[in-house]
């Protein structure tokens, strides 16, 4: 993100809150004189200096509770997932560990992971939709550690002022088309799993849901999606893909817009220098809204130190460590107290953007649903194979079926 990594200190008073979380159970040791080992996982380090901030963390968590170790074992990111199904499949899960967002309610809905405590945090301390990605079945089963998001890049020489509204989106996408041929408006997305991730925070836009997890509903037939991806349709026709095909078309001049998150940001700073881009929260329909990432911590039922791994995901989350922990790990805080790390202008944008993010449901399959149903169906209305309606309601009985649910 282009932003400087700094180390959150310990104050005596996070200390002592820390230490009534944990209990007084056996398993939840770390007084004197009770010496625990707690083994934690989480992906191999982005660069040298975020491996310092987590290390810093560990020797402050350590110095907190005397007598406790945490080893912390690094994976790279994509091996990560399937290690951890082989300890899961094995029995031999460290006591806690990062987990992708969409992994949560898999592993709480099979009893993989376990229920954060009562009284651990106040949810009210969180960003709503950080703290959502780890519900399932109402109830709350991790804690989060660090958000992304997308928003609206924009050509400054081409859109002076970004749009609020679809209306403004589809307005000024066809001014700039209309006054050069050879410039699409909006870079649209694609119907591919990125694509189909960013989806959803366009149906918030609308005042839509995707599903009622709890109700086993599927709702992404329904009119707000049905608009969301007729906005995109429209798009198009000031946006044509022979242009958007095009090797990276905002960064080349020849896409006055397009959607992205915050790792784009110091890349087309460096190579792309002469382009006076802005950054903007997604324009909407009837509300303020957008989709969310990032990286969630659980504490796995095989474990034997649940309590004292709870007291290190709280101080990993807490207000005093996780604004340089989440930056360590690319992302945002979830904290809403925590210090964000300092950024450029485009910061503002994307913390805006966080304050109205939508967890993605908390449906086990649904990456599968991503991948493999909503994305061919969002291609398909994309390329005049269907209407955005019938791409929908195909999607929505695929995913019914898969789901196994009647609504």
């Amino acid at each position: 993100m282009g932003r400087g990594l700094v180390r959150g200190a310990v104050v005596a008073t996070l200390a002592t809150a820390l230490a009534a979380c944990g209990g007084s159970g056996g398993s939840g040791g770390g007084g004197q004189g009770d010496a625990k080992e707690l083994t934690f996982w989480m992906y191999q380090d982005r660069t040298p200096q975020a491996g310092q901030v987590i290390e810093k963390v560990r020797q402050d968590f350590e110095q907190a509770n005397p007598g406790v170790t945490v080893k912390i074992v690094k994976i790279p990111k994509d091996d990560y997932n399937t290690k951890l199904g082989s300890a899961v499949a094995g029995k031999s899960t460290p006591d806690a560990g990062i987990l992708d967002q969409p992994l949560v309610s898999k592993y709480a809905l099979d009893g993989t992971i376990k229920e954060v405590p009562a009284g651990l945090i106040d949810e009210a301390d969180y960003y709503k939709g950080a703290l959502d990605t780890n519900r399932a079945g109402g109830k709350l089963y991790g804690l989060p550690q660090d958000q992304t998001t997308v928003a609206l890049f924009y050509n400054k020489k081409l859109v002076p002022a970004p749009p609020k509204t679809w209306d403004d989106l589809k307005r000024i996408s066809a001014q700039v088309h209309a006054a050069d041929a050879n410039v699409a408006g909006m870079n649209v997305p694609k119907g591919d799993g990125y694509g189909a991730w960013m989806f959803p925070g366009v149906v918030h836009g609308a005042g839509g849901e995707m599903v009622d997890d709890a109700g086993k509903k599927v709702l992404f037939d329904q009119q707000p999606a049905v608009e969301a991806l007729q906005l995109w349709v429209d798009l198009q026709q000031s946006s044509p893909r022979k242009i958007t095909d095009s090797d990276k078309p905002f960064e080349n001049g020849l896409a006055a817009m397009t959607i992205s998150g915050p790792w784009d940001v110091p890349t087309i700073r460096e190579q792309f220098p002469d382009l006076d881009f802005g950054v903007a929260p997604l324009p909407y329909k009837s509300e303020p809204a957008g989709n969310i990432g990032g990286e969630d911590s659980v504490v796995f039922s095989a474990g034997p130190n649940a309590d004292l791994a709870w007291k290190w995901l709280a101080f990993l989350a807490g207000a005093e460590h996780n604004g340089a922990v989440a930056d360590a790990f690319g992302g945002f805080p979830v904290h809403l107290k925590a210090q964000v790390v300092a950024g450029g202008p485009e910061q503002a944008a994307f913390l805006d953007q966080l304050k109205v993010a939508h967890a993605r449901p908390a449906v086990p399959q649904w990456i599968q649903v991503n991948d493999e149903i909503i994305a061919p169906a969002i291609e398909s209305a994309l390329t005049g194979k269907a209407t955005p309606q019938q791409a929908l309601s195909d999607a929505a009985g695929k995913t019914r079926s898969l789901l196994g649910w009647n609504g």
